[in-house]
């Protein structure tokens, strides 16, 4: 084979192999594409009040066929671990990058009115999860992920906490919970103005009257 045959052939296989890796990540990009097209009907649905939705109602809801949706998605667990990926900073960030001002008085109502914020965005997530969290692990162990940044949230912003004794410290995590808030908002059926009142009023009620 001559110098130049062999200059050709092998810019022949390069291109081979650049021809290749683009079919190839434009397959993955499909894919990327498809995945995020399911995740995000699965929001709406659970928007909609729909906390389990089946595959054919989230083919339906992403305008794509249920074999789409079976290709893409392994189960439930794979989909609503994906789902969590894609909006487990949602409330971390949003109380991350506020940082605590103020008095005791003042920083218990900023924080509460902010996490009140943040689990209205999310509340049919948050009861979804509550009420599937048995069935499924990835949900349980997002949960309880969940529960555990909210108590290092609670004694960063109010560090008196510490300051309670052990009842007292239990009473306050529970309240601050995402569980207590679906608890006020679904079967008290406090208003999240009210529910966001009421849950500042026994902060300030056991904070202020142990921290004088």
């Amino acid at each position: 084979m001559t110098y130049t045959m062999t200059l050709v052939y092998d810019c022949l296989m390069q291109n081979t192999k650049i021809q290749t890796n683009l079919k190839k990540d434009g397959r993955r990009l499909r894919s990327i594409t498809s995945q995020n097209i399911i995740v995000d009907a699965l929001l709406v649905l659970l928007k909609k009040g729909i906390l389990e939705p089946t595959a054919q109602q989230i083919a339906d809801e992403a305008g794509i066929s249920i074999r789409t949706v079976f290709r893409q998605i392994e189960d439930m667990e794979t989909l609503f671990s994906k789902m969590n990926e894609k909006i487990k900073y949602s409330y971390k960030e949003m109380i991350d990058n506020t940082e605590p001002k103020g008095d005791l008085s003042e920083r218990i109502k900023d924080l509460i009115i902010l996490e009140a914020r943040v689990f209205e965005n999310n509340l049919q997530y948050i009861k979804s999860t509550l009420s599937l969290k048995f069935k499924y692990k990835v949900l349980q162990n997002n949960y309880q992920k969940v529960q555990k940044d909210l108590k290092i949230i609670l004694y960063k912003w109010l560090p008196e906490v510490n300051n309670l004794d052990n009842s007292y410290q239990t009473l306050l995590n529970s309240i601050n919970s995402t569980g207590y808030w679906v608890e006020l908002r679904e079967t008290q059926m406090l208003s999240a103005e009210e529910a966001t009142k009421f849950k500042i009023n026994i902060f300030k009620n056991i904070l202020l009257k142990n921290n004088k």
